[in-house]
């Protein structure tokens, strides 16, 4: 690959906030990673809970969030909200005048929870990403209760939407790199 064609390839960050590596939340976000590669991006997992003996890397996150065109956020959801490493990384990510790297990126949400009375959880995460720092979302993020696996393998048609949400992703991502008003939002004061 050409050093050009590497610039213009698009970059695809996925982060799982699970408090505990791999497991269902990974299996989700993985899907729509292999949907982002499907349509030609250069994809990354991150996981926040990979070793919980250590604390997460929330600065590593937040420098591959610069590096990204477009980021996937994943979490469980606990009470029908997210989880405190997502938390603490929304907490991590400089939102000022001078710096504020998810503004005008192209993001979504991936939620896995163990009923379906937690998927309201989501909007929470919508929110901070598009209101307070000015993010451009794919909706309607994915929602995986435990109907939507088989074992630990996604159910086929929740695995295609996973993967259509990864090329909405790409697709959101190359239109904002070529508009003259989307990479330009900024976050509400």
């Amino acid at each position: 690959m050409s050093d050009q064609t590497s610039r213009d390839q698009i970059n695809i960050v996925a982060i799982s906030c699970s408090p505990f590596g791999g497991g269902k939340t990974r299996t989700a976000i993985e899907a729509v990673l292999s949907g982002a590669a499907a349509a030609g991006a250069r994809t990354t997992l991150i996981e926040l809970g990979e070793d919980p003996g250590s604390p997460p890397d929330y600065e590593a996150a937040v420098e591959a969030i610069r590096a990204a065109d477009g980021i996937a956020f994943g979490s469980p959801m606990y009470r029908a909200t997210y989880t405190q490493q997502f938390k603490a990384l929304t907490e991590a990510i400089p939102r000022t005048p001078d710096d504020a790297p998810l503004a005008g990126r192209a993001v979504t949400t991936v939620a896995t929870a163990g009923s379906d009375h937690h998927m309201l959880g989501m909007s929470g995460m919508r929110d901070i990403l598009v209101d307070f720092f000015a993010a451009h979302l794919v909706s309607p993020g994915l929602f995986v209760s435990p109907a939507g696996f088989d074992g630990p393998a996604l159910q086929a048609p929740v695995q295609k939407r996973a993967e259509t949400l990864g090329l909405g992703l790409v697709e959101l991502a190359t239109a904002i790199r070529s508009s003259s008003g989307l990479a330009r939002a900024t976050p509400n004061a």
